[in-house]
Parts: C-alpha cells; structure tokens; sequence
C-alpha cells in the first residue's frame, strides 16, 4: 500500500498537517514517486498503469502529480477485481481438503473461519459480492495447505 505511510501521519494520534504536507505535498515521497509514474505512462513507456491501496484522500492530495488516474474503486464490473470471491475461496479449499484427507465438514469450517476473518469487503455500493482480503486469505490458505491445519495466528502478523 503506497499510500499507508501517508494514511497514518493523516489519522495518527498525533495529527501534524505538517508532517502529513511533507509526506504528500510539493517533493514528499508520495508526490515524486507519482510524477514519476506519470512521467513513464504515454508514448515512452506505459500505456496502463493499475495501482491499488491508495486512499481517494491520499490521491485527490497529489493529483497534480499524477492527475491522469481514474478512480475505478466503486464500479460494479470491477467489485471482486481486488480481492477472492467466496466461490474461489471454497474450490481452493476443497483442492486441499483432499489432499490432506479431510471431509465435508471440515470444509466447512474453514470456510466458515476465513469468513469470518477475511470477508467483507464490498467497494462498488451496487454490488452484492464481498470479497476476501488477498493477503490474509493466500496467509490462511499457504497455512492451511502447508500443515493441513489452521494457522495459530489468524492475521499474518
């Protein structure tokens, strides 16, 4: 996430509009890193660029280094774009459920677990699919496939 730096300096305890102005205005890390983004994109290098885990607040800050994004995070077509589907998810869990000889049941559970966990995240307000966190879901599943249990740990931390 590009922009997490620059989301804890906005929402820390300690609000500096200072310091967050540094990270994100004039020649902060933020700025110069998206000019230079920009500055690939074009005839000389990128035609697409596809960034994710940056705020609308962080992005709308530094636009003038970067002013040719298009902000796609809440169209439908691209809600399940980011993240697994709970039907991705469960044929994974399957795949390894028969590998280390588990049954139905525990199938389920796991399911159930990385629900309850990971799942959630609907971006597009039309939609009605929620996505797993990527991150944690492949931690979950590189655990679970690894040792045929769950992980101690439910957050890769």
């Amino acid at each position: 996430e590009y922009d997490n730096f620059a989301n804890e300096v906005m929402m820390g305890f300690q609000r500096d509009k200072g310091v967050y102005e540094a990270v994100v205005y004039s020649d902060g890390p933020l700025k110069t890193l998206f000019k230079a983004v920009k500055a690939l994109s074009g005839e000389s290098g990128f035609s697409r660029i596809f960034i994710t885990g940056v705020s609308p607040v962080v992005m709308s800050d530094i636009t003038s280094g970067f002013n040719i994004a298009k902000n796609i995070y809440l169209y439908h077509n691209f809600n399940d774009l980011c993240g697994f589907t709970e039907t991705e998810i469960s044929d994974i869990l399957k795949k390894i459920a028969e590998e280390c000889g588990f049954d139905e049941q525990d199938v389920v559970r796991a399911n159930d677990m990385m629900r309850t966990y990971y799942n959630g995240y609907i971006f597009a307000p039309d939609s009605q699919v929620a996505v797993y966190n990527p991150t944690l879901a492949i931690y979950f599943i590189e655990m679970f496939n690894k040792d045929c249990k769950y992980p101690r740990q439910m957050l890769d931390a």
